[in-house]
């Protein structure tokens, strides 16, 4: 049968798509500590092929690997070849040059497994077999058992996990459309919002849902569903939905999406993240779909009475001169004749467009293009009052520039419904991916200079040929080309300063998460902190966030590394200002949820480069909560969503301290609705009575350790966040464990009298990582009738002061040693 999968005979099977583990036959063997799992995990990603040493090491470690990384990670390949020889497998791990590699013919996984199903399943959907391509789906995803390679640390691991996780979405995707094909609308509506819950700005999950709910005959929630997928795209994007979700909602206005009839989802495997070499035969472009989209329903439309005007804006270097050749290639191949001008030229500016008027006015669907706009802000009244207007209607005209039009564009009359405004954003990582690959990067320097350059299109490409000539030729040196790079970058998006004040505020704005007039005040001598922050509002490589002022993508990159190389020392002394800034007056004023997830990311911000925090904090959302204290009407609520996360052990314990402290209960309601999101606890404790610990055995063990290791002494107490409880979120970022984590960080900061803090948490593995980083040690139970684990800390013999600068120097080190144009080899070489 057409797309059967191969099945692999072999005498050992590992699985990665849940918690690792390794099958000899019917035993499941013990693979080991975590690092361990991460190299056996890097074997089999690329098994067949040697890992040399060093991905190895950068693999497990990153750039915090230590001295001894190198021993450390062949001990862990002798035990791996122990583990396999148990299997008979005493060959499967062979070496060269110190470099290793997995016979992948020697032992079966089930990721393979996973890949093979779902490749199946799209031939036979190709073929016409729908039921068998549901079959194979339903067979793949059957494989899963969790979060791929759960609780594998490193980033090797955590890029692994992502892509297999993200496989996994495809695949439910591919077979709700399956399913959407054999009729189960009303099967398809039901489950289908959990897994929107999960992936909230998963667009084709929405185009599913649209199409299941119109189907059914929910045509008003169809409709509902969009606006309300329209406004969180915006929000949390700034973008709007995709022309396929815009069809659907199209579609469903007409009453018209009843029928595939050319209109049904393609296989997500069909829809390229990049657009073709072959499309884009006379020179390299990548991306902008959307973009050309727009442009392609312009060039569709019937003529009109003003011509159609389609505006791009966005930043320096964001490729608004690359885009708008592409669209004239796009013109040509329609047949419509092309004129471009570019704003640079002012002088000529109205000659030319006044020319370009009469040429245009006997040719049928002109294009007129204009590029770098914002030049051309005193010719915009002339343009948009006189120019224009004397185009013949079936005119279309693309306008590129930093800023889009202005407000008396906007809101004439004349021109009402005929503009078009789109921003343009940084590529994805597969769209730099394929940029850096058509220009025929070494693969050792791609991943670098793609997360060197954010997706910004002039990084990437300035980049890319300043890495194939190091690649073809080893000159420039690397720190050379380096150099090449962020000077360049530097002088295209951040332009001249003014003063070196101004200059140092750039800086605090690039390495900050969100910079405020406060912050610069704290960090930037001279008491200039409003002038400057009114100047880095109006730069325009400066974005205006919620919480302050924001410099983005490969910009903030470039900024950071041209100053640790100019001022080593200055930039220190600027990052613990920064830190200290954070971790004093920000997270101790941060009482409201919001400010509480930006000191947070603030803190998680400065760290981006080393420590743990990272992982454990919000990267986009909002906590869109309030603060509210518990009442007596709210205790049964708090026990039965106690009982619904954590059964009846944390229900009992949550009802006995509503009794005894009830105001140490924190709830998060939510803003529109006031309904219970989440609540945590923390407990006030100096002498307990017999009956609390007797009550509660997890701080009757709480208190065994607290006296074991010295008195409590007069007026100082013990605080235990006894209770974190979140449905939603159980494991994983989010705003609201944001929240909680500045609570508890809080507290051990600015609490005045505590003498130790605990912790007490159900899913202690995932937890354990960042209390290791945090200095939290973790308490040995006496009593095992819970299933926690606490973790807990000295304050006495570890002070706030003293514990707030314990991993400053790692910071620092990380600092020091940015991963930027690195090869794999430099990564293995010696320091």
């Amino acid at each position: 049968m057409i797309g059967q999968p191969n099945v692999v005979s072999a005498p050992c099977r590992f699985t990665v798509l849940g918690p690792p583990g390794l099958y000899c036959g019917e035993t499941r063997l013990d693979l080991g500590a975590p690092q361990q799992q991460a190299v056996l995990m890097l074997l089999l990603v690329n098994s067949g092929t040697f890992v040399r040493m060093g991905e190895l090491i950068t693999g497990v470690w990153g750039d915090r690997a230590p001295a001894t990384g190198e021993a450390v990670i062949r001990t862990y390949i002798s035990r791996i070849r122990r583990l396999l020889s148990e299997c008979g497998l005493e060959s499967a791990i062979s070496s060269q040059s110190g470099s290793y590699m997995l016979d992948p013919s020697l032992c079966a996984l089930d990721a393979t497994e996973f890949a093979d199903l779902l490749e199946s399943a799209r031939q036979e959907r190709a073929s016409g077999r729908v039921a068998v391509a549901a079959s194979r789906l339903e067979q793949a995803l059957g494989l899963w058992t969790g979060t791929a390679l759960a609780g594998v640390p490193g980033e090797a691991a955590e890029c692994e996990r992502f892509r297999l996780e993200q496989l996994k979405l495809l695949a439910t995707q591919e077979l709700l459309q399956l399913r959407l094909e054999r009729g189960e609308h009303a099967e398809v509506v039901a489950e289908i919002p959990l897994l929107i819950q999960l992936n909230r700005l998963e667009e084709p999950l929405y185009e599913i849902y649209l199409l299941a709910l119109y189907r059914c005959g929910r045509r008003v929630e169809a409709l509902e569903v969009y606006r309300m997928v329209y406004d969180l795209l915006g929000k949390e994007l700034g973008v709007s939905p995709g022309p396929r979700l815009r069809e659907i909602h199209d579609r469903i206005l007409r009453a018209d999406a009843d029928h595939d009839d050319g209109f049904a989802l393609a296989p997500w495997a069909e829809r390229p993240a990049v657009r073709s070499p072959d499309e884009t035969p006379h020179w390299r472009f990548v991306g902008r779909d959307t973009e050309r989209a727009a442009f392609q329903d312009l060039l569709k439309k019937s003529r009109g009475e003003r011509p159609g005007l389609l505006f791009f804006r966005g930043p320096a270097g964001i490729g608004k001169s690359t885009l708008l050749r592409r669209l004239a290639d796009d013109a040509a191949d329609a047949g419509r004749r092309v004129w471009h001008l570019h704003g640079s030229v002012v002088t000529q500016a109205r000659e030319h467009l006044g020319r370009f008027a009469e040429e245009l006015s006997g040719v049928p669907g002109p294009i007129l293009l204009i590029d770098s706009f914002e030049e051309l802000a005193d010719l915009e009244p002339w343009l948009r009052d006189e120019c224009l207007r004397r185009l013949p209607a079936d005119t279309i005209v693309v306008v590129a520039g930093r800023t889009g039009p202005s407000a008396a564009w906007l809101t004439d009359p004349a021109w009402s419904g005929t503009i078009v405004i789109r921003h343009l954003d940084v590529l994805t990582a597969s769209e730099s991916t394929a940029l850096v690959e058509a220009r025929g990067v070494d693969p050792g320097l791609r991943r670098s200079i793609v997360d060197f350059a954010a997706g910004n299109p002039f990084a990437l490409s300035l980049a890319a040929e300043v890495g194939r000539s190091m690649s073809a030729t080893g000159q420039p040196s690397r720190r050379d080309a380096v150099r090449h790079v962020v000077d360049n970058v530097l002088a295209r998006l951040a332009g001249s300063v003014p003063t070196d004040a101004h200059r140092w505020a750039l800086h605090v704005c690039a390495h900050a998460r969100h910079t405020t007039e406060d912050l610069l005040g704290a960090v930037v001598p001279g008491g200039r902190a409003a002038e400057l922050f009114d100047w880095l509002r109006a730069q325009p490589c400066v974005d205006t966030a919620a919480h302050g002022l924001d410099i983005n993508g490969v910009l903030r990159e470039a900024l950071d590394h041209d100053l640790r190389w100019r001022d080593p020392v200055g930039y220190e002394r600027m990052h613990r200002r920064i830190r200290h800034y954070a971790m004093d007056e920000l997270l101790r004023d941060a009482r409201e949820p919001r400010a509480s997830v930006a000191a947070m990311r603030t803190i998680s911000h400065l760290r981006r480069r080393g420590g743990v925090v990272r992982r454990y904090v919000s990267k986009v959302g909002e906590a869109d909560v309030r603060v509210a204290e518990a009442t007596p009407a709210d205790h049964d609520d708090l026990v039965t969503m106690a009982r619904e996360c954590g059964g009846e052990v944390t229900a009992a314990s949550v009802r006995f301290w509503l009794g005894r402290q009830p105001e140490a209960f924190f709830l998060l309601r939510c803003r529109e609705n006031n309904r219970l999101r989440a609540f945590m606890s923390w407990l006030t404790l100096r002498a307990p009575e017999r009956d609390e610990l007797e009550a509660d055995p997890v701080v009757g063990d709480i208190w065994h350790d607290v006296s074991r290791r010295r008195a409590v002494p007069p007026g100082a107490h013990i605080a235990i966040a006894r209770h974190l409880i979140c449905p939603a979120f159980e494991a994983k970022p989010s705003p609201v464990m944001d929240v909680f984590q500045a609570r508890m960080m809080r507290g051990w900061l600015h609490e005045p009298g505590l003498a130790a803090s605990y912790l007490v948490v159900a899913n202690g593995q995932w937890w354990r990582p960042l209390m290791e980083y945090l200095g939290q040690y973790e308490v040995e139970r006496v009593r095992a009738d819970h299933p926690y684990t606490i973790f807990g800390h000295d304050w006495l013999a570890d002070p706030p002061e003293e514990w707030r600068d314990h991993h400053l120097e790692e910071e620092l080190w990380a600092e020091r040693h940015p991963n930027l144009f690195h090869r794999s080899e430099v990564d293995s070489s010696p320091a």
